[in-house]
C-alpha cells in the first residue's frame, strides 16, 4: 500500500510511472519456477466467483473478469512483480527507466510505433496507456475501447513485447534520459522532498529510502544497455507476471488467447533474487525538525513496526476492522475539536495505519498548523490519543462508524453490477500486490455482518491500546526555522504527557431537522428531452426547472446538481476575489440549525454529498446519492439554499493556510502558472485572480456572503437529476423541496465580454522559487465561444489533438526535452467571443525559448499544409472512444444537461458531438489553423528561477 501521510501529497505521483517505447533479444527458454500461490490459496475469505484464476505453464498468472461497464470496453494490466526495490546499487531508476523503455521499440514493433498503433485503436497516450512504476511492482495499462478480436489480439501482442521483447536500442536511451530527467524536476517540489526526508527518518537503515522509483541523477543519465537489460532478464520473467483482463468480452476466448499469446515467454539467464528490504530497528521517542520553505508546517506522531505480512484472513481482517474503527473513532474527536475550539489548535488533524511495501507497518498522528502554531497542535493530537488509549469509545461512537461502515458497503452491493471495467482492472491489481483475497461485496458485507457482534467497545479499546503501544517518534516540518529546534519539539511532547486527560464528554445526535420546505411545489409545464438525449423537462409554478434523465450506467447511483446564479462571472471585480475558499467554506459552515459535524451524525447512515462548485456561468451544488436517499439528498442541498449556517470555522481554517499556500505556488513553475495565469489570460480580470497572502490573510467569511448571500436567496434555479431514479419520483422530491420555495424572477445578465491578451513577440517573464533547473512555457491564441460556432470549436479541439501529437513527437521524443508537453483547446460555454488554443512544457529554462519556436513552427505547418489520414486517425479516433465512454456515464450527463432548458442551443450540441468529431474534415482543420493561429497573435509566457529572471532568454540547448 502506498504511504499516506499529511506531508506526503505528491507520493502517489512519484509512484506512478509515465509511459516510454520498447525493444528485444532472442530468448532462451529456462525451466520455469512453480507458480506463486494465490492470496486466496489457504485463506478462508471467499474469493468471488465471478472472477477466474489461472497459471499458463510457464509460470505466468492470469486473471479474468466478465464485465459490461461501459459496453465493448476491456481493459489489460500487466503486472510484473519487481519494482525500484529490486534494483542494485547501478541500477537505481531503472526500474522506471525501462517502463518507459518498454514503449520505445521491441522485436516486432519500431522504436515509436508502440503508441502510434494503439492511437489507431483510440487509445489515448497518457489516459487509456499507461505505466506505474512503485516500490515493488510494475505495471502496463491498456484500456481498449473496442472488444472487437483484433483489437484484444493488438492489446495482447503488445503486452507480449512489452513481457519480454523490448530492444534498448542505445540510441533510444539516450533519447529517453531527458524525458526521465524531466520527470524528476517537474516532481522535485518541496512536498516530494518531505516524502524523501520522512522516508530517511521513519525507515533508517532499510533498503526503500535507497530505492525511490525516480532513481537517482548519475545512474538515469550514465546507465548503458547492458545495465537495463541485466535488470529486465532477472525481472521480467513470467513467474513474476499477473495478466489481468476484465471487460466485455467471453472468458474462454479470453483466456485461449492469452494461452497462446503469452506461452512461448521464457525468462532469459538466472532469476534476479528478492531483495532484503532491512529491519525495522528499535526505537525510543525521538525527534526530528525539517524546514522546508514553501513545504507545509506540520507535526506527527509516529510509531514504526515490522511489517504484518500474515496471509488475508477473516481473523486479519477482523483485527484489521477493529483498527480501523479505533481510528475511526479518534479521527471524529479530532475533526470535532477543529471546528468547535476557537481558536482551533490545528488546521486538520488524522489518524492511520499503512503497510509500506513491505517495509514497515506504520501508525501515523498527524496535524497540519498555522505556520509557528506547533505546539497547541501537537498538545492536541497527543491529549487525544492518550484519551483513547486510557478511557476508550463509547458505545454510542462505535455504532455510529459501524453504521457509517455498514450504509457504504450496502451501496457498494447495490452498485456491483454495474461497477466500471477500469475500476475492477485496477481493484484486482492491487488485490495481487497486496496478497489480498479478490471478494465480492456481498460477501465483504457477510463477513462485515458476522463480525460485529465482536465488535464490542471493549475490543477497540484493545485495538487501540494495541496500535498506540510504546513510544512514538516524532516528525515536523516548517517552512521556517523552529525555535528551540528538535529539543523544543521533544520538551513540548513530554509537557504534554503531564497533564491528566479525563474521558471524552458524550456528545448526543440531533434529528434531521429540513424535512419541510412547505407546500410541495406544482408542475407548471412538462416535456420530454429529444429521443437521442433522453430525459424529461420539468418546470415548477415558482420558476425552479427540473431536467431529469434515468439510466442504467451505475446500479443504485443518482447524481445530483443544483445551479444557481452566475458563478465565476459574480466573484467581485474590485475587491479581492473569495472563489479560492468559497465551497469549503460554506460547505463546514453547516446549516443554520445544524453545525457540519451534527449534520454528519444526523444523517450518518444516509448516503449523501454537499459541494459547492464554481462554473463559469453558475454557482453549483452537488451531491451523489442512491434511490432510497434522494429526498435526503435534495432536502441537504435545499437546506443550503435557504439556510446556510455561515459559520466561519471553515474560512478561517483555510485563512490560517495562507502563507503556506503562497509559499507553496511560489516554489515551482506550474505553481506559478496556477497562480498568475487565471487574470493574465483573461485581461487582467480580477474575477481569475487569486488573493495575495496579505488579502487571504485580512479575508473573512463576510467576503463569501457578499457574493452568495443574494444569488441563494433570489437567483432562479435549475435542478439536474441523473442516474437509477423513477422520473416521477425525482419529480416529486424536487417538488417538495425546490419546488416548494417561494417564487424567483431575478433576470439573467446579459453575456459579457472577456479579452483574451493581444500577441506579444517576446514573451511575459514571471519567477518562481525552486530549483534553478525549472522552468515553464506557454503560448495560446485566442478562438471562439463553443456556442458562437460549435462545430469550429470542435474543429479546433480535434486540431488540438493533433497539435499535441506533434508536439509529443518533437519535443518528447525527438529532442527529450519534456516528460509531457501539453496541447489543448478550452472554449468558453458561457463567455460568446472567449477561448484559447495553447501549448505548454514544463522543461530546463535554458529550453524554453527553443519550445516556443517550435510551438509556432508547428502552428503555421497546420496553417500551411493539410493534415495526413493517418495522423487525423490517430487524433480522432482516441478523441471520439473517449467520449463515447464518457456519454456511457451520469457525471457526463449531468454536466451536459446543464442549461438545457434555457439554452436553445444545448441540445443540439449534444446531439451533433459524435457526428461532428466523426465528420471533420482535414480541410476544416486546416481552415480553423489559418483562422485562428495567426502568425502575431501569440501570446507568450515563460516562468523561471528567480535567479535567472535578468537573463537573456537563451537558445535551446542541441539534441
Amino acid at each position: 500500500m502506498k504511504l499516506r501521510l499529511p506531508a506526503l501529497a505528491l507520493a502517489a505521483a512519484l509512484l506512478l510511472g509515465a509511459p516510454g517505447l520498447a525493444q528485444h533479444r532472442p530468448a532462451q527458454p529456462a525451466p520455469a519456477p512453480a507458480a506463486a500461490p494465490w492470496p486466496q490459496t489457504g485463506s478462508d475469505v471467499p474469493v468471488d466467483p465471478d472472477v477466474r484464476f489461472g497459471t499458463l505453464p510457464n509460470g505466468m498468472r492470469y486473471v479474468l473478469r466478465h464485465n459490461a461497464t461501459p459496453p465493448h470496453q476491456v481493459s489489460l494490466r500487466l503486472r510484473i512483480d519487481a519494482g525500484s526495490l529490486e534494483e542494485q546499487d547501478d541500477q537505481r531508476g531503472l526500474a522506471h527507466f525501462i517502463e518507459h523503455m518498454a514503449f520505445n521499440g521491441s522485436t516486432h514493433v519500431a522504436e515509436g510505433e508502440f503508441v502510434h498503433r494503439l492511437e489507431r485503436l483510440g487509445l489515448r497516450f497518457g489516459a487509456d496507456t499507461n505505466a506505474g512504476t512503485e516500490f515493488g511492482q510494475t505495471v502496463y495499462k491498456l484500456d481498449l475501447p473496442e472488444n472487437q478480436a483484433a483489437s484484444i489480439d493488438e492489446g495482447l501482442f503488445l503486452l507480449r513485447e512489452v513481457a519480454g521483447e523490448v530492444s534498448f536500442a542505445p540510441a533510444a536511451i539516450e533519447r529517453e534520459r531527458g524525458i526521465i530527467q524531466s520527470e524528476e524536476r517537474s516532481r522535485a517540489g518541496p512536498q516530494y522532498r518531505i516524502f524523501v526526508d520522512q522516508m530517511n527518518y521513519l525507515l533508517r537503515g532499510q533498503r526503500l529510502p535507497t530505492r525511490l522509483p525516480i532513481g537517482v541523477p548519475e545512474v538515469i543519465a550514465t546507465a548503458q544497455r547492458a545495465r537495463f537489460a541485466a535488470f529486465y532478464d532477472a525481472y521480467y520473467r513470467p513467474e513474476r507476471a499477473t495478466l489481468v483482463a476484465v471487460g466485455d468480452f467471453d472468458l474462454d476466448a479470453m483466456e485461449a488467447k492469452i494461452r497462446a499469446r503469452f506461452s512461448d515467454w521464457h525468462g532469459r539467464g538466472a532469476a534476479g533474487p528478492d531483495p532484503d528490504l532491512g529491519a525495522v530497528a528499535p526505537r525510543r521517542t525521538e525527534t526530528h525538525v525539517l524546514v522546508e520553505p514553501g513545504g507545509p508546517a506540520q507535526v506527527a506522531l509516529i510509531w514504526v513496526r515490522p511489517p504484518d505480512l500474515r496471509p488475508d484472513t477473516r481473523a486479519h481482517r477482523l483485527e484489521q476492522l477493529a483498527d480501523a474503527l479505533a481510528f475511526q473513532v479518534l479521527n471524529r474527536r479530532l475533526e470535532r475539536i477543529a471546528a468547535n475550539r476557537t481558536p482551533p489548535p490545528y488546521v486538520g488533524a488524522s489518524s492511520g495505519r499503512f503497510q509500506l511495501a513491505r517495509s514497515a507497518d506504520i501508525v501515523q498522528l498527524g496535524a497540519v498548523v498555522q505556520p509557528g502554531q506547533w505546539q497547541p497542535a501537537l498538545a492536541a493530537i497527543e491529549t487525544e490519543e492518550r484519551r483513547l488509549v486510557e478511557h476508550g469509545v463509547t458505545a454510542a461512537e462505535l455504532n455510529r462508524e459501524l453504521d457509517q461502515i455498514r450504509t457504504a458497503l450496502n451501496a457498494a452491493v447495490a452498485g456491483a453490477a454495474t461497477r466500471q471495467t477500469v475500476s475492477l482492472a485496477d481493484g484486482l491489481v492491487s488485490a495481487i500486490d497486496q496478497e489480498n483475497v479478490a471478494d465480492s461485496p456481498a460477501d465483504t458485507l457477510r463477513l462485515f455482518d458476522a463480525a460485529v457482534p465482536s465488535l464490542t467497545p471493549e475490543r477497540i479499546n484493545q485495538s487501540a491500546r494495541t496500535v498506540f503501544a510504546g513510544e512514538p517518534i516524532l516528525y515536523m516540518t516548517s517552512p521556517t526555522q523552529v525555535e528551540g529546534g528538535e529539543g523544543a519539539l521533544l520538551t513540548a511532547y513530554r509537557a504534554s504527557l503531564a497533564v491528566p486527560v479525563p474521558a471524552a464528554a458524550a456528545e448526543q445526535a440531533q434529528a434531521w431537522p429540513y424535512v419541510n420546505f412547505g407546500t410541495p411545489g406544482t408542475v407548471a409545464e412538462r416535456h420530454e428531452l429529444p429521443a437521442d438525449i433522453g430525459g424529461t423537462a420539468i418546470r415548477f409554478t415558482n420558476g425552479v426547472r427540473l431536467t431529469v434523465k434515468r439510466t442504467d450506467y451505475a446500479a443504485s447511483q443518482v447524481l445530483v446538481a443544483v445551479r444557481f446564479g452566475r458563478g465565476q462571472a459574480a466573484l467581485p471585480t474590485n475587491r479581492p476575489n473569495p472563489g479560492w475558499a468559497l465551497g469549503p467554506s460554506l460547505a463546514a459552515g453547516g446549516l443554520g440549525r445544524l453545525t457540519f459535524e451534527q449534520m454528519q451524525e444526523a444523517l450518518n447512515n444516509r448516503v449523501y454529498g454537499a459541494s459547492l462548485g464554481i462554473d463559469e456561468d453558475a454557482f453549483t451544488f452537488a451531491g451523489t446519492t442512491r434511490p432510497e436517499d434522494l429526498a435526503v439528498q435534495l432536502q441537504v442541498l435545499a437546506a443550503y439554499v435557504t439556510d446556510p449556517g455561515w459559520r466561519p470555522t471553515g474560512w478561517n481554517r483555510l485563512r490560517a493556510l495562507s502563507d503556506t499556500i503562497h509559499d507553496q505556488l511560489a516554489s515551482t513553475p506550474s505553481g506559478v502558472f496556477n497562480r498568475d495565469s487565471g487574470p493574465l489570460l483573461h485581461g487582467g480580470d480580477n474575477r481569475w485572480a487569486l488573493p495575495t497572502r496579505e488579502q487571504m490573510a485580512a479575508s473573512t467569511i463576510a467576503d463569501a456572503r457578499a457574493v452568495l448571500d443574494a444569488p441563494l436567496a433570489h437567483s432562479p434555479i435549475e435542478v439536474i437529476v441523473v442516474g437509477d431514479i423513477d422520473v416521477d419520483a425525482a419529480i416529486r422530491q424536487v417538488a417538495a423541496t425546490f419546488g416548494a420555495l417561494p417564487p424567483r424572477s431575478e433576470a439573467p445578465a446579459p453575456p459579457e465580454q472577456i479579452r483574451f491578451p493581444a500577441g506579444r513577440a517576446e514573451p511575459v517573464r514571471l519567477t518562481h522559487r525552486g530549483r534553478a533547473d525549472q522552468g515553464l512555457a506557454f503560448i495560446g491564441w485566442p478562438t471562439l465561444g463553443f456556442y458562437d460556432n460549435p462545430r469550429q470549436a470542435r474543429a479546433l479541439s480535434l486540431l488540438a489533438a493533433v497539435y499535441q501529437l506533434r508536439l509529443t513527437q518533437k519535443i518528447r521524443e525527438e529532442q527529450g526535452t519534456t516528460y509531457s508537453p501539453a496541447g489543448y483547446h478550452r472554449p468558453s460555454e458561457a463567455f460568446p467571443g472567449y477561448g484559447m488554443f495553447a501549448g505548454q512544457i514544463e522543461a530546463r529554462p535554458e529550453a524554453l525559448a527553443g519550445f516556443l519556436r517550435d510551438a509556432e513552427r508547428i502552428a503555421a505547418d497546420l496553417r500551411d499544409r493539410p493534415i495526413a489520414a493517418d495522423e487525423m486517425q490517430r487524433a480522432r479516433l482516441p478523441l471520439v472512444e473517449g467520449l463515447q465512454r464518457a456519454r456511457n456515464g451520469n457525471a457526463w450527463w449531468l454536466d451536459s444537461l446543464e442549461g438545457i432548458q434555457t439554452n436553445r442551443q444545448v441540445a443540439p450540441t449534444i446531439e451533433s458531438q459524435i457526428s461532428d468529431y466523426d465528420s471533420l474534415t482535414p480541410a476544416e482543420l486546416q481552415e480553423a489553423a489559418r483562422r485562428y493561429l495567426v502568425p502575431g497573435r501569440a501570446w507568450k509566457l515563460i516562468i523561471v528561477p528567480e535567479t535567472a529572471a535578468n537573463a537573456p532568454a537563451a537558445a535551446p540547448a542541441a539534441h
